[in-house]
This record gives C-alpha cells, structure tokens and sequence, in this order.
C-alpha cells in the first residue's frame, strides 16, 4: 500500500512531467529566442550564469550546452528530479533567500515564476535575494505576464488543454480584478513507471504592472536597463484587448 506522502510525491512528478511536455518546452522554445537576442545585445566574457525558479532544467540546459557554468534553482523537488536529468548543477531553494555566496554573470528567471510572488513584500525579498549574487557588470533577465493577460485570458471559460500518448493537462484559470489575483485550476494525469497518476493542483500568481515591478527593483538596488513586449507564441497578443503576453526586463544593480 502507498503511503500519503508516497502518493503526493508521485503526484507531483506526475505534474512536473505534464508540464515539462505540455508547457516547459514549448515556452522555451520562444524565450530561447529572445535570450539570444539580449544576449548578443549585452555581451561579456564571464560565463557563469543563475536560472532562478528553474524547473526541468531546460535553461540550464541550453546555456551549459553554449559553454557556460550554468546552475539552477527550485523550491520543488519533483521539478528538479526531471531537471537533473538534463543539467546536474540544480540545487532546492527559495528564490527569496538564494543558498549561494557566489556571483554570477547572468540570471535569468522564466515562466513568469515572479508572479507567484502574491504581494510586493515578498516580490522585493526576492529582487534583493537576486542583488545578492550579482556583480556590478551581472544582468537580471525575467519574464511576467503582462497585466493585461490576467482578465483577458486568465479570465476566459475554456480552460488550456494539453494532451499527448502518456499525460493530459487541463488549466482552468479565474481572475479578481479588485486584488490582481489570478487563481489556476491544475487538472489531468501522467505515466510514471508504468502507472497512470493523477494531477490535482491550484496555482496562484498576482498581477504586476510594468511601474509596480520597476519600483520593487529599485527598492532591491536594481534599475531596468530594458523592457520588451514579449508574446513567446505569436497567437495571443491583443485578445480581449490585452496590449501584450509578457514583459521581458533586463535589468543591472545601481
């Protein structure tokens, strides 16, 4: 017989492999090209670079791969037992309080993982965990979702679907204008061993405006050094009258 916490191990592997094939590689797929763009941008010689909220490792990956020192960090175990599988420098940790004294040339943090930081208390602790391990020629590269995505399509009635021989995904979204809170609904299943696990799961982001992030940075001792419009599917941008998907920040320490 499983036991409780057997079971919810299991369930959140279940969950980091359907979000590794239904979403994670997907999204990578566009981001990587516009990390290469800002790379090519802002060039330099060190090469030691931080993927922060890294999941399965699909960044840390790809910069290795490029002939950098690439290290990542998550809070969830599940998403770095798959992740270690692609890069073996991953370490568990909380983005808000980074378990490293070095410094690194690079980071990045994708996913709009920072929307999960659900007040600004909590998205500055993490901007100042991130000023920590930089120098004073580093660059901070992050995504959020625009704020506009929240009640255009966090909001819609038909929930994501994705769905393939050996998982299903099913992300049924709300959204609360009056507190920015964007609520997700994690439904489906995946194959692990030859055993067929279900996905059960709520998510919770909040919405930032382009001026609540810069500020929450200034407050951490970084500025933006740029902001681009991002929509990494080429299919979204403009529905509902929503001005973009994402924000892509580079930023540097004052």
């Amino acid at each position: 017989m499983t036991s409780p916490e057997a079971s919810s191990s299991e369930a959140y592997g279940a969950f980091a492999y359907a979000y590794d094939k239904g979403l994670g590689a997907r999204f990578f797929k566009a981001a990587r090209r516009l990390l290469e763009e800002v790379m090519e941008r802002y060039p330099t010689s060190r090469r030691t670079h931080l993927d922060l909220a890294c999941g399965t490792g699909l960044a840390v990956q790809y910069f290795a791969k490029n002939g950098w020192k690439s290290t990542g960090v998550d809070a969830s175990y599940a998403m770095l037992g798959l992740a270690q599988k692609r890069a073996p420098r991953v370490v568990a940790g909380d983005l808000r309080a980074l378990p490293f004294r070095g410094r690194f040339a690079r980071i990045t943090c994708l996913y709009d993982s920072l929307n999960h930081m659900l007040d600004r208390e909590d998205l500055v602790a993490a901007f100042r965990s991130v000023r920590s391990v930089m120098d004073h020629d580093s660059l901070f590269f992050f995504d959020v979702n625009h704020p506009d995505i929240y009640p255009a399509v966090w909001g819609m009635a038909e929930p994501y679907v994705s769905a393939g021989d050996d998982y299903r995904l099913e992300i049924a979204t709300s959204y609360r204008k009056r507190d920015k809170a964007a609520k997700a609904l994690v439904t489906g299943w995946a194959v692990l061993d030859g055993e067929r696990i279900l996905i059960e799961e709520t998510h919770h982001q909040r919405a930032y405006s382009e001026r609540e992030i810069t500020s929450a940075l200034s407050d951490a001792g970084m500025h933006v050094v740029e902001v681009v419009d991002f929509d990494p599917y080429d299919e979204v941008g403009g529905a509902g009258g929503a001005e973009g998907v994402k924000l892509f920040f580079v930023c540097a320490a004052k």
